[in-house]
């Protein structure tokens, strides 16, 4: 029998079997709360508490249009409450923001065109608490339930978004809440947890602590990714997928680590959008030719020798794996099954290349030391021009 734990700091965290109902008794929702809930989620998997209005969202085609819906429903509400995935809990996290303050929208509108990356003033931040946030994730991975970002999808793109007062005061981690994610999605979310780690140890100098918990988290994760690629997840497996990827935003691993370290990040973040992909399988697509960078000595991108000790981290779960990313990240992908998108058109990709400089190069932090040109390497070697084109598939933009 799986008990039900509760964590503080400053998140509270309630994890375990029925962890979601403990929650709704527990927590402070108040007369009024505002329920988001994503649609893919069966309305009859949990009771809505008392009083709650509740809009239904639809995570495929979720805009900067559902903010002003949200806070127009919400605008007597006593707390926000998020069930879904990635995106529609960072939906709510600017929501309930934008409840509490919002005058803060002409700031954000005016600004996102300007940048992929958006920091809000920290007057936001202690405002926010006014009206507390449950966090309800129903997918692993994104991790947003624990994290002080979130991605939105505006006119100009998905900018990210990080403030102390996106950051939930109340998360809920539920195995029976995953139980109905596919087996292909839960590998994603592994993926996801792995190079959340990854990225910032492979383009940061080491750091004791920082690199004993990184290769602990990447570890565990990679041993759940092995015992899912044989089977499938129990649901105590399944929790702990969870609470790795909550430790992914909030843990050792990250302390120390330079900021826009994880340069796969930017670019997958325009090619899927560019594309319309889902953002892991872009990952999967221009990760390879990335590595393969970084591994011959580019250090733009990150340091060979912290990408041979990362790996070596995954080498040690994978017997059989070589030892040369280079030669092992491919295997290793098809291994667990991580399909990359199919090769976009050439439009396209100028487009990415475009964007992706003027998001986030230029006189930008992330990217400002890495010229457009070898921008476009990258994707020219993650999609050589004889790739077939036939069986590109558009998806739906699910989760951040």
């Amino acid at each position: 029998m799986m008990s039900i734990s509760e964590s503080y700091d400053p998140l509270r965290v309630t994890a375990g079997l029925g962890a979601l109902a403990a929650a709704f008794h527990r927590f402070r929702l108040g007369g009024r709360p505002l329920v988001l809930r994503d649609a893919a989620v069966d309305p009859v998997a949990f009771t809505l508490p008392p009083g709650a209005v509740e809009i239904e969202v639809d995570a495929r085609s979720t805009d900067v249009m559902l903010v002003p819906r949200a806070i127009q429903s919400g605008r007597r509400a006593t707390s926000v409450v998020a069930v879904g995935g990635g995106t529609v809990l960072d939906a709510a996290k600017i929501v309930r923001l934008l409840l509490v303050d919002p005058g803060l929208a002409t700031p954000l509108q005016r600004l996102v065109p300007r940048s992929g990356f958006v920091r809000l003033p920290s007057i936001a931040s202690r405002s926010a608490t006014e009206l507390a946030l449950l966090a309800v994730p129903t997918t692993f991975g994104t991790g947003s339930e624990a994290s002080r970002v979130a991605c939105l999808p505006t006119a100009s793109g998905r900018r990210l978004i990080f403030g102390e007062g996106l950051l939930p005061d109340h998360a809920v981690l539920d195995p029976v809440l995953t139980a109905t994610l596919s087996r292909s999605m839960q590998m994603e979310g592994l993926w996801e947890i792995i190079l959340r780690i990854l990225g910032p140890a492979i383009g940061s100098g080491g750091d004791l602590a920082a690199d004993s918990d990184a290769e602990a988290i990447v570890s565990r994760a990679a041993r759940l990714a092995e015992q899912l690629r044989i089977g499938f997840l129990s649901p105590e497996e399944r929790l702990l997928a969870a609470q790795l990827s909550a430790a992914s935003h909030r843990s050792w691993a990250l302390i120390g680590r330079r900021s826009y370290a994880a340069k796969h990040w930017y670019l997958a973040n325009e090619l899927s959008w560019v594309t319309g992909t889902r953002k892991m399988p872009a990952t999967v697509a221009i990760l390879p030719a990335l590595w393969r960078r970084i591994a011959d000595g580019d250090q733009r991108w990150g340091f060979a020798e912290r990408l041979a000790l990362a790996w070596s981290w995954l080498c040690d779960v994978i017997a059989g794996l070589p030892a040369d990313p280079r030669e092992g990240l491919p295997l290793l992908l098809g291994r667990w099954g991580l399909r990359p998108i199919a090769r976009p058109t050439e439009s396209e990709l100028r487009e990415t290349v475009e964007r992706i400089h003027s998001s986030w190069g230029g006189s930008l932090p992330a990217l400002g030391r890495i010229e457009p040109d070898a921008v476009a390497e990258i994707l020219a070697a993650s999609f050589p021009r004889g790739a077939s084109l036939s069986a590109t598939v558009r998806e739906e933009v699910t989760h951040t």
